[in-house]
């Protein structure tokens, strides 16, 4: 018999449980896809800063390189000092391997905070092209050199090398 308000007892199967958990897992499982998107975005930003500290750190490098060549040309290219003619074979190889150091290397004269290892960078004689007015019985400074900079972020995986040709006159 049926009165108001009262359902029959037959009628009572406990499927809004089962949904309600259904739903919950649903739920559950969307969090996880958003926490995990998270985390990954965040590695992914981490790892632009890193690159962006060395890649900024080898610019420096090549800058202060610039300076120094503007303001005095060595003329001893021996690999002894970080200066190298062109080709040397004792030179670092920093595409290959950022932790080599040749015969020699320049460190930068500043201070990166934050870093793995302060930067470096060596000077490449490329060509002594005698400048007009210059005889050959004097000293005349290479017109070109190669300079090569190898910066590094926060940690010791991520490395920049960078290269420019830089004209003294």
């Amino acid at each position: 018999m049926y009165r108001a308000g009262r359902f029959s007892s037959n009628a009572e199967t406990g499927s809004v449980l089962i949904v309600s958990l259904v739903m919950l897992l649903l739920l559950s499982l969307i969090a996880l896809a958003g926490m995990q998107t998270t985390i990954m975005q965040d590695r992914m930003a981490a790892n632009m800063l890193d690159k962006d500290m060395a890649f900024e750190a080898a610019e420096a490098a090549l800058r202060e390189a610039e300076a120094n060549l503007r303001t005095s040309v060595p003329f001893v290219f021996s690999g002894a000092n970080g200066l190298y003619l062109v080709g040397a074979s004792n030179r670092p190889d920093w595409p290959a391997d950022t932790s080599d150091n040749g015969n020699s290397v320049i460190t930068y004269s500043g201070s990166f905070p934050d870093v793995d290892a302060q930067p470096k960078y060596v000077v490449e004689q490329i060509d002594t092209i005698v400048p007009p007015g210059c005889d050959l019985s004097s000293y005349c400074e290479p017109v070109y050199y190669r300079v090569t900079g190898v910066g590094f972020g926060g940690s010791d995986t991520s490395a920049a090398v960078l290269t420019t040709v830089f004209r003294t006159k």
